[in-house]
């Protein structure tokens, strides 16, 4: 009888040196990837909960804002659109610092009947 390592050689790594390689390093990737996410969190969101077109010169918006922090006033963009997705009317909402989640609504006027009311951004007063 030969000895089969005399033949065919040693490995040089044992088996469970790549896996636990390839564990560790999507393990450090998922780390690094939650870590970069959870730290592009802005202290305020807002996001449009409602609309209705009320004539052709008036349209209504209800946006929802939840913020982090008590004592931060916002200002939010809207404005609304026609069927071609033309911007047809805009304002600036003002929202108070307190409460942390509110409601807010607003009248946005415009020049011709829209189809659409949308928020554009918010931003620390």
């Amino acid at each position: 009888m030969t000895d089969l390592s005399e033949r065919y050689g040693r490995r040089a790594t044992p088996r469970w040196v790549w896996p636990l390689v390839a564990v560790l390093g999507i393990s450090v990737g998922v780390a690094w990837a939650a870590w970069v996410a959870w730290d592009d969190v802005p202290p305020y969101q807002a996001e449009v909960f409602g609309y209705e077109v009320e004539s052709d010169e008036l349209t209504s918006i209800t946006v929802n804002v939840y913020r982090s922090e008590d004592d931060l006033p916002l200002e939010c963009e809207v404005y609304a659109q026609a069927e071609n997705k033309a911007v047809v009317g805009e304002t600036i909402i003002e929202v108070p610092a307190d409460p942390r989640h509110t409601r807010v609504r607003a009248d946005i006027v415009t020049e011709q009947r829209a189809t659409t009311a949308t928020l554009r951004a918010c931003e620390p007063a």
